[in-house]
């Protein structure tokens, strides 16, 4: 990545969209049209965008409705000239069992985590191609991967950005524009708290206790946010097109899926319906 470039971060308000950005603005002074729904949180993080050395104009928008990704690149071209990254983080889930989903709920999940991705790359690629290449960051999930009984909306939406990614960055390799397919495991942020994941199942919460639990958690079922955006920019420089798995048991049960998915199966079909919903609350009694 070369200095002072200009790019777009969605869902920047906080966790790994915030981590990221102000990573970026300390190693490479960048330049980012940053956004979320909280613009107090979004200031904050245009704060420290700016005190690590970068710059950052702050868009407050749903990313799920039509034309809100459109804009970030337009703003960006605008207020920076140009945009060499476009990183599609902001994600939403709604956890529970199937039968108390609506479709109004599924629609409202892939709006966010999947159809304003492909708005935003739309409105990149012109201009990458344009000016002969770059690069695309789509933050997905080990649950695109292992689809996860009481996530399946989730899991959908993720599953549909990986390949979307995946067969984009190989239709689009050869103009050199690249796709770097981000699927984290347990990322210690406030996604669960947000998406109403009932406290004993929230990853950040259990790992802020100092118990056994809260070690496990901590040291070796988790990352940070910040451990997210160095594996990110350490991809970026590399080059080219990849998919990352992260997190230990992220990187096991991908493997696992791939070499004995009938297991992998056995193990999400068998698992007890009060541990997959995480929810905090039901719809439907089912």
């Amino acid at each position: 990545m070369k200095k002072e470039f200009a790019g777009v971060i969605t869902g920047a308000s906080s966790g790994i969209g915030k981590a990221l950005a102000i990573y970026l603005a300390r190693k490479y002074r960048a330049r980012l049209v940053i956004s979320g729904r909280n613009e107090e949180q979004l200031k904050a993080t245009k704060e420290q965008v700016e005190k690590a050395g970068g710059l950052a104009t702050i868009v407050v928008a749903d990313i799920g409705e039509e034309g809100a990704a459109k804009r970030l690149v337009n703003t960006c071209l605008e207020q920076f000239g140009s945009i060499e990254l476009l990183v599609n983080n902001a994600g939403m889930a709604y956890p529970g069992r199937v039968l108390n989903l609506t479709m109004e709920d599924w629609r409202r999940v892939f709006d966010v985590n999947y159809f304003a991705c492909v708005e935003a790359i739309y409105a990149a690629l012109p201009h990458f191609l344009e000016q002969g290449g770059g690069k695309i960051v789509n933050v997905s999930s080990v649950a695109g991967k292992i689809p996860i009984a009481g996530s399946v909306m989730y899991s959908s939406s993720k599953h549909a950005l990986n390949s979307m990614s995946v067969a984009m960055g190989a239709e689009l390799n050869s103009k050199n524009i690249d796709f770097l397919t981000v699927c984290p495991g347990w990322v210690r942020t406030e996604f669960f708290e947000k998406n109403q994941v009932a406290d004993e199942k929230n990853p950040t919460l259990i790992a802020s206790k100092n118990t056994p639990s809260g070690l496990l958690m901590r040291l070796v079922l988790s990352i940070s946010a910040e451990d997210v955006a160095r594996e990110i920019d350490s991809y970026l420089r590399k080059g080219g097109s990849h998919e990352i798995i992260m997190t230990a048991p992220g990187k096991f049960f991908e493997r696992l899926n791939g070499l004995l998915p009938g297991v992998v199966w056995n193990i999400n079909k068998l698992l007890p319906t009060d541990y997959v919903d995480s929810s905090i609350k039901d719809k439907v009694k089912t």
